[in-house]
């Protein structure tokens, strides 16, 4: 009878929507109800940092603990820790309400600095979610859209946190902690017939992939980071890899999702059925048609990776002869599948799963020759047994770090920026000013060569770019509002220089400007309208909303009231 009750709630039978409830409004009874219905799963949230202030603010839970923070200070930078604890986000900005600078985070430059968390500063709630359910099957979600509905509570969806924009945190919310791991295991694609496949839960880390693909003979390829959830925001929002000129984007793989949407079903996306939710879950962004609990994707052939190392460390001239160098070969290198990673000032790391051994040394002699004669630097060509092993040797001890407020903008170049000498100039003229930035990268992993099936909804301008481009800043827990507000706008407007060139290219959803302009359009391209209509059917209460999501409500909601 109870679950019959339940299967009434989730379909919407009979609710009235109630519109911007603040859970404070919410009785104790309806609390205790949703987690008598959840099996105790809800739980009251506090900021990662909380152990370690004396004063907090009345409405955050936990207390002062020395011990507790002691370890929080030792992995404050951890991204596994991170990852697995409900009150902390890689980008530490999203713990706050930016808005009001109300907070609750350490100095990360000397998480142990007391000026941060001694009297008189107090561990504000910020943007970390008041309450979460810690989800482990799909009833769970179903009794959270039941209970959004009935009471106005905004919903927010957590993952693994990784996030430049925001979009898994929101002050005053109810956040689904999506941590659902059964176990996965290799098989036959059903609607093909003709390829491997692994189905894995939304809370399985790309970091499990990479080791079950190396024992069981398999390539899953992924983002440069262990503790990104695999079918989380990354696979819904694109999702770029170090081999995705060859291989796709993550969507350009994905097979099968499993999926709670808002109207409470339990839906099944494929090429055969829920077609246009597979389209709108291949590309349409995280947070916004549903709630994902299980993938299936690709399984590809395990296959030795010939690798190129490239290490600069010399004069912003050098940097430039390296990226003019790059960029007069950058359309020869993507027409033969090699990808890789630009780090202007440090050097570059490229592989390519198509070529053997001595193919990569022909392909690559131009640059050996430039390298180590014009340039005076260190050049190397090896043979990488599986991605796991490349990825251990050149892309885990180079990632983004987290534990700190890091800030991204992002630009995808198209191939026709390429084509002359006269636009290769033009771009290296706007490229270099931009790449003047904390952490700035060039991704050559636009999948150029790979050809698409023409049913995901990630930007069109994937398939014509050639570079993605990314540049970055941070502050720390003492930067004031007007300074952080300076940051945001200085960010935005030093990648109009890239805009301005490439006026019918966008950008990649996962790693854009959080003030992203006509994100419409740079996000979904012509894809957007069909985005738009597929939110509406599948969510036609409007019950997730993300900031610069399909069906956005702008800016002014109080739901980003901690956004500036």
């Amino acid at each position: 009878m109870a679950a019959a009750i339940l299967s009434i709630l989730t379909l919407g039978v009979g609710i009235p929507l109630v519109q911007g409830a603040s859970l404070a409004d919410i009785p104790e009874g309806q609390w205790a109800a949703l987690n008598s219905t959840v099996n105790g799963r809800l739980y009251a949230a506090a900021p990662i940092s909380r152990p370690c202030f004396p004063n907090a603010g009345s409405n955050v839970t936990g207390n002062t603990d020395e011990g507790e923070c002691e370890a929080v200070m030792q992995h404050y930078m951890d991204p596994e820790t991170r990852s697995n604890t409900f009150g902390a986000f890689m980008n530490t900005e999203w713990e706050t309400c930016q808005a009001t600078s109300e907070q609750c985070l350490l100095d990360f430059t000397n998480p142990a600095n007391p000026a941060a968390f001694s009297p008189p500063e107090v561990c504000a709630q910020g943007s970390v979610p008041r309450y979460y359910i810690d989800v482990s099957e799909p009833a769970d979600v179903q009794a959270a859209f039941a209970f959004a509905r009935s009471t106005g509570v905004p919903l927010t969806i957590k993952n693994s946190g990784h996030d430049y924009s925001g979009r898994s945190s929101g002050a005053d919310t109810l956040s689904l902690w999506i941590t659902y791991v059964p176990s996965f295991v290799p098989e036959g694609c059903d609607a093909s017939k003709t390829a491997a496949a692994v189905t894995f839960g939304a809370g399985v880390t790309q970091g499990a992939l990479y080791d079950f693909a190396d024992a069981h003979n398999i390539t899953l390829p992924g983002g440069g980071e262990r503790s990104v959830a695999a079918a989380g925001g990354y696979l819904q929002g694109g999702g770029h890899s170090i081999l995705s000129n060859a291989y796709g984007l993550a969507v350009d793989r994905a097979l099968q999702v499993k999926v709670v949407v808002p109207t409470g079903e339990y839906l099944t996306a494929n090429a055969c059925q829920n077609t246009d939710l597979f389209f709108a879950l291949r590309g349409g962004g995280g947070g916004t048609f549903g709630v994902v609990m299980e993938a299936t994707t690709r399984a590809l052939p395990q296959t030795p990776l010939p690798t190129v190392l490239v290490q600069l460390s010399g004069t912003q001239s050098m940097e430039r002869e390296l990226l003019d160098f790059l960029a007069t070969n950058a359309i020869n290198y993507a027409q033969t599948g090699w990808g890789g990673v630009i780090a202007p000032g440090t050097g570059m790391v490229f592989t390519n799963p198509l070529i053997n051994m001595s193919q990569a040394a022909a392909e690559m002699a131009s640059l050996e020759a430039f390298a180590t004669n014009q340039l005076n630097t260190t050049f190397s060509l090896t043979l990488q047994p599986t991605f796991l092993s490349l990825f251990n040797e050149f892309l885990l001890p180079n990632g983004v770090p987290v534990g700190l407020p890091f800030l991204a903008t992002s630009r995808l170049i198209p191939a026709d920026n390429f084509q002359t000498d006269s636009k290769r100039e033009e771009l290296l003229d706007n490229l270099i000013p931009v790449l003047d930035s904390a952490l700035p990268l060039i991704f050559a992993v636009a999948p150029y060569y790979f050809k698409d099936d023409g049913e995901t909804s990630v930007t069109p301008a994937w398939r014509n770019s050639i570079w993605h481009v990314t540049a970055s800043t941070f502050w720390n827990y003492d930067t004031t509002l007007e300074q952080k507000r300076e940051i945001y706008a200085n960010a935005s407007s030093n990648m109009d220089a890239l805009r301005d060139i490439t006026p019918h290219s966008g950008a990649y959803f996962n790693e854009a400007d959080v003030h992203e302009p006509n994100f419409e359009t740079s996000f979904w391209g012509d894809n957007y309208d069909r985005l738009l209509q597929i939110k509406q059917k599948y969510d036609p209460d409007h019950l997730l909303d993300c900031w610069q999501c399909v069906g956005w409500s702008g800016s002014s909601s109080a739901r980003f009231s901690c956004y500036i």
